[in-house]
C-alpha cells in the first residue's frame, strides 16, 4: 500500500503555491513538484493538489498498462 503527503514548498508571487507530493510505497519513494494557482485556504489548496496528484497516478497507472499490453482495471 502506498502512502501520498502534500509538503507546501513555497509561495511565489502572483498567488501561485509550489507543492511536493510525496508518494511512498514497497517500492521505494518519489516527490513530485506541483505548481497551483492559490485556491484561497490551505484545505482547498491541499485539495486541489491531491486532485492532481490522484489523476496523474491514475494516468501514469493507464500509461504503464499500455506500455506493458495489460488490461485497463477499470480506474
Amino acid at each position: 500500500m502506498a502512502t501520498l503527503e502534500l509538503i507546501t514548498v513555497e509561495e511565489r508571487p502572483g498567488g501561485q503555491l509550489l507543492f511536493n507530493v510525496r508518494v511512498t510505497s514497497t517500492g521505494g519513494k518519489i516527490e513530485l513538484p506541483i505548481a497551483i494557482e492559490g485556491q484561497g485556504s490551505v484545505a482547498s489548496n491541499e485539495t486541489t493538489v491531491l486532485q492532481f496528484a490522484l489523476g496523474f497516478a491514475k494516468d501514469l497507472e493507464a500509461s504503464v498498462r499500455l506500455r506493458l499490453g495489460v488490461e485497463n482495471s477499470g480506474l
